[in-house]
């Protein structure tokens, strides 16, 4: 019998920031406030979150900025 398991990651985008300019790449973007999120899952079905973090996305350069609680809590409202 075969089991499959492993982790995959999940982003979610919490809320659009607007035009912001990028620290890596310097381009106007529509920038986003997001939550990425890792659960361990068995047959493709996610059982728990392994890790989590609260970033910035660039969408033009990929680029993901980890922010602290308190950034993020800022950032949000």
């Amino acid at each position: 019998m075969m089991v499959y398991y492993g982790t995959r990651k999940k982003l979610k985008t919490v809320k659009q920031l607007g035009r912001m300019r990028c620290t890596n790449c310097g381009h106007e973007v529509d920038a986003s406030l997001a939550k990425e999120t890792g659960y361990f899952h068995i047959f493709f079905i996610p059982l728990f979150p392994v890790f989590g973090y609260k970033i910035i996305f660039c969408p033009c350069c990929g680029i993901m900025k980890k922010l602290t609680n308190e950034e993020f809590k800022e950032m949000k409202e």
